[in-house]
C-alpha cells in the first residue's frame, strides 16, 4: 500500500474523503434498512462492500504514513 510521509494538505484530504465515505456508508445502511425491494437491497450491498473497502484503504494510508513518521523519528 501507501508507505511515506505525507504532507499536511495530503492527510487533510484523506481524512476528508474518510469522513465523506463514512457518511456515505451510513445512508447506504439506512437505505437498506428501508428498502423492501431485493435488487435495490442487492446494489445497496454492493456499494456497502465498495465503501468498506474505501474506508479501508483510507485508513490503511494514515496508518502507513504515521508507522513511517515514527520510524523517522526514532
Amino acid at each position: 500500500m501507501y508507505a511515506g510521509r505525507l504532507t499536511c494538505a495530503e492527510r487533510l484530504a484523506i481524512e476528508s474523503q474518510l469522513r465523506a465515505e463514512r457518511t456515505c456508508a451510513k445512508k447506504v445502511q439506512i437505505y437498506m434498512s428501508v428498502s423492501q425491494d431485493s435488487a435495490v437491497q442487492a446494489i445497496l450491498q454492493q456499494m456497502a462492500e465498495k465503501g468498506q473497502r474505501h474506508i479501508s484503504i483510507l485508513n490503511n494510508m494514515l496508518h502507513d504514513a504515521e508507522s513511517y513518521s515514527d520510524i523517522l523519528q526514532h
